[in-house]
């Protein structure tokens, strides 16, 4: 029998199909493997850098065909994946960095969406059976460049290797070091926030590329407290605003340690960047939290002020840096253990008292270990410790009560370890659409074994 825990008021059910068995070995503990052999089962050599792949694939799924969907080289998950992992292996990070480098746009093509100087999405080999099929679905060609945050992770991640090592900078690959790949990744950036009134906005070139081009891609991820969703194009993210804050000032610090001249200055991109922050601070604030974006509802721009866990990734910025803002921080971090956003599994994705609240919804509910370990991050950045210790264990033990690392877990405790095991497709009432509002999650997620990871090297862990 079905769950019906994610189903709303007016869903009419499509399709229901148990994907996933009780008596599979992901919901036995003992099985799970180590971090070392769960990251070899996914990574792979991408231009000659073994690099970590977005997931990986159990044999015993192998016939699966929601499994395995993402085993290829991403460029935001993988950017975040070698972030975690730098104590684990630090090599990964620069392989990760040098191998997207290689992909980077050089043109415009609306199919692609690639853009001069924009660091891929998605990079799949020709052959691979995903890409086909994804091909001949929405027309994409392969790389795909649809997302706004990789180019902002690329350029923080050059940063954190520059500043352990200026001489990076100098690398060649495919003919332009580094710094000069650095320079084109800027300038997409300024361009875009040209272009943006101010803002990275998710606008796609291909009518049938990904409506939200940041980690939260659903289409019904952005929405209002009263669950109304931001359908059309051009989204801002509120973690975006701060990741091109922090891509602004990696870019002022690369060009102060570059050989050749930019043509932008470090003064040029820390005024940019002050601008973000003042945007940010100015508009976005509502009085007890942040909004979660900003969209367009039936033609009219609307702050998104949804409950949902994009406002506590700006702790893990430099955005909310100094005394200046510490009341800010204050109630981010006083906000994050209440049990609107905080759940068994972790961090909520969407807030429980919203409207379109669906405890194993993809991005509107569920629970992701790899954003419970990057507030947890900013948590420890602003040294709010027993808060971290809280969030981070609750992701813990989930992943400690499966035989797998999956890419999410339910958000309330309505099915076995938190695992769906049903693909759901419902007509969607408010959206007059087909809406996918379950499915079990990817069992060997990359970012899932890199929070595992980080989450131990920081010794958490128990009660």
């Amino acid at each position: 029998m079905i769950p019906r825990a994610d189903l709303l008021d007016g869903d009419e059910i499509i399709s229901a199909e148990e994907i996933l068995n009780t008596d599979d070995p992901i919901y036995d503990p003992s099985s799970r493997p180590s971090i070392e052999a769960a990251l070899a089962l996914s990574s792979g050599e991408v231009a000659g850098w073994v690099v970590p792949f977005a997931s990986g694939t159990f044999e015993h799924h192998a016939d699966i065909a929601e499994q395995g969907l993402f085993r290829c080289l991403f460029g935001r998950d993988s950017l975040i994946i070698s972030s975690l992992l730098t104590q684990q292996n630090a090599q990964l990070q620069l392989n990760t960095v040098c191998a997207l480098a290689a992909y980077q746009g050089k043109a415009f093509d609306s199919a692609s969406e690639e853009e001069p100087g924009r660091i891929a999405h998605e990079i799949r080999e020709v052959g691979d059976p995903q890409a086909a099929r994804i091909e001949a679905e929405s027309g994409w060609k392969f790389p795909y460049y649809g997302s706004v945050d990789a180019t902002l992770l690329w350029l923080i991640a050059l940063d954190e290797l520059a500043q352990r090592d200026p001489s990076i900078l100098e690398r060649q690959i495919a003919e332009q070091s580094l710094s000069q790949r650095a320079e084109l990744a800027a300038t997409w950036v300024l361009n875009r926030l040209q272009s943006g009134d101010g803002y990275v906005r998710s606008t796609r070139a291909n009518a049938r590329g990904i409506l939200n081009q940041v980690w939260k891609d659903s289409g019904d991820s952005y929405l209002t407290s009263n669950g109304k969703v931001a359908t059309e194009s051009g989204t801002v993210s509120v973690e975006t605003v701060s990741q091109t804050f922090d891509a602004l000032l990696a870019a002022s610090r690369l060009s102060q340690l570059s050989s050749h001249r930019w043509a932008h200055t470090p003064t040029d991109l820390i005024v940019a960047a002050d601008q973000v922050r003042a945007s940010l601070l100015n508009s976005w604030w509502l009085s007890d939290r942040f909004a979660m974006g900003l969209g367009v509802i039936e033609g009219e721009a609307t702050l998104l002020d949804a409950i949902a866990s994009n406002q506590w990734r700006l702790l893990d910025s430099e955005i909310l840096a100094g005394q200046e803002h510490a009341s800010f921080v204050r109630q981010l971090v006083e906000s994050v253990t209440d049990d609107e956003i905080l759940g068994p599994n972790g961090i909520r994705t969407l807030g429980k008292s919203n409207p379109r609240y669906r405890p194993g919804g993809y991005h509107s509910g569920s629970s992701w270990p790899m954003d419970a370990a990057l507030i947890t991050r900013g948590l420890l950045r602003h040294g709010a410790n027993a808060e971290a210790r809280l969030v981070a264990n609750r992701s813990i033990r989930a992943i400690e009560g499966v035989g797998a690392y999956p890419e999410l877990f339910r958000s309330d405790e309505s099915e076995k370890c938190g695992v769906s095991r049903f693909v759901i497709d419902v007509r969607d009432a408010q959206l007059g659409t087909s809406n996918r509002i379950c499915q079990p999650p990817q069992l060997l997620q990359g970012w899932t074994i890199a929070a595992f990871s980080w989450f131990k090297q920081q010794q958490f862990g128990g009660n």
